[in-house]
């Protein structure tokens, strides 16, 4: 005899799925042969999965997270139809956070792509755009970042979310940074601290993260000594709750401040620790910059293969993440190690190497690190011409960007070798207008890496 049921009260495994994140539940339990009290496990009651099912109740993030660990799909799955959960789409932009922790920007921005492409709540979407901005400077895209972090800054203000603004704020501060444009990027961080302190947010980890970002300021202005101060007050700003990211980059800009001061063992020291949490975070790019950083610091200890070492790993790394804007910097410190080591056949291939992949680069600094290398391991070669047009090469592009460091470091290499051709006339223009480049304020090479981040 069938048993009848009333309207309104299905069974447990009724068959109808009115919501979209109910069925897309339900298909994947009955694909992988599960039944309710296996997926709601001791976390929550078999009927309470139902109702999730049916579409009359809605599960929190965290019930969301766990249904979609016991149901082996990612957070993706959840967002395959409109009219997804608010649940689902709060879980979803929470992972596309975790991605960028891990230095996948790609997929972080795939996943707020598909959030914002629906009608959701003006706050969500907000915090959306800030999560895309970031994930757009990690793949070095900041210009496509700053009207997105413009529209939010926009609705932030008009709705008086006070701690949110200071997030995009300093954000955007990150962006006018990474376009070389440090008086802009100064008074947007400046506006994060004045609303973070007129409007009474508390949290420390945000303050530590914007006051380490003014202190990168310093050290690309040449001034290490302000920079390590203002990085220490950053990290005693946040005391013991400073977010790894954040904590990483501040060991890096202390590395490279260090650096310019000439304590290079202080340096190693921080710029280690740095790499040890950019590990741990699976942040491949920021460990190949700090591994970069370090290699370069080591070579001027006349640290040779240790140098050559992290420059390898560096590169290895990065090669099997397609990176193409850092990996011709490492290929060139290879070179530029070999060289030092006498290794000049070895350091001619590896220049080869890195002159093709510079070409495949959209970042003029690769240009600029390569054919300087280039043009020291032609004249220790002996072919004095191509060593001329190397540099030539390096200066031709280093005059467009605004790094007065660089142009320094390109010119001085370039006036060495006219001194030992025995150009001494040319050798002392050169010197000469390495030294006055060096005295202009400027962007520093390997600025710090993190208000990408």
């Amino acid at each position: 005899m069938l048993t009848k049921r009333r309207p309104g009260h299905p069974t447990a495994d009724d068959p109808g799925a009115p919501s979209p994140l109910g069925r897309r539940i339900r298909q994947a339990r009955q694909e992988l042969g599960l039944s309710l009290a296996a997926v709601a496990g001791t976390d929550f009651s078999r009927a309470f999965l139902n109702q999730i099912e049916l579409g009359r109740a809605q599960p929190s993030t965290q019930n969301l997270r766990i249904i979609a660990r016991r149901l082996q799909r990612p957070i993706d799955y959840f967002l395959e139809e409109p009219g997804d959960s608010a649940a689902a789409l709060e879980l979803a932009l929470a992972e596309a956070e975790m991605s960028l922790l891990h230095g996948e920007g790609a997929r972080a921005e795939s996943l707020v792509r598909r959030i914002l492409a629906r009608t959701i709540p003006i706050e969500l979407r907000t915090r959306g755009q800030l999560t895309l901005a970031v994930a757009l400077m990690k793949q070095g895209r900041p210009q496509e970042a700053k009207p997105v972090l413009e529209e939010a800054i926009v609705a932030a203000e008009r709705a008086k979310w006070h701690q949110l603004l200071v997030e995009l704020y300093d954000r955007l501060g990150s962006v006018h940074y990474l376009l070389r444009r440090p008086h802009a990027a100064g008074q947007w961080f400046d506006h994060a601290l004045e609303r973070y302190q007129s409007a009474g947010v508390a949290d420390p980890v945000l303050k530590a993260r914007v006051l380490g970002h003014r202190a990168n300021l310093h050290y690309v202005a040449g001034q290490p000594i302000e920079a390590i101060a203002a990085y220490e007050s950053a990290i005693a700003a946040a005391a013991q709750v400073l977010d790894m990211p954040a904590l990483a980059g501040i060991y890096e800009g202390l590395a490279l401040s260090f650096q310019q001061t000439g304590q290079y063992a202080r340096a190693l020291s921080y710029a280690q620790k740095g790499l040890r949490i950019f590990e741990t975070l699976r942040d491949v790019r920021m460990a190949g910059q700090l591994r970069l950083n370090m290699g370069d610091m080591l070579l001027q200890q006349g640290r040779v293969a240790d140098a050559e070492r992290l420059f390898s790993d560096g590169a290895e790394h990065l090669q099997r993440i397609g990176d193409r804007e850092l990996v011709p910097h490492l290929v060139a410190g290879m070179a530029e190690s070999a060289l030092e080591a006498g290794q000049v056949e070895r350091a001619s291939e590896l220049i080869e190497e890195a002159i093709d992949l510079s070409t495949r680069s959209s970042d003029p600094l690769a240009t600029v690190a390569v054919h300087r290398v280039a043009g020291r391991v032609a004249h220790a070669g002996s072919r004095r011409e191509s060593a001329h047009r190397h540099f030539e090469r390096a200066l031709e592009v280093a005059l467009t960007i605004d790094n007065p460091d660089l142009r320094a470091r390109v010119t001085y290499d370039f006036a060495r070798v006219l001194e030992a051709e025995g150009d001494s006339a040319q050798a002392a223009l050169r010197f000469r207008q390495a030294y006055e480049a060096g005295r202009a304020d400027g962007s520093r090479p390997g600025a710090v890496s993190e208000l990408d981040a």
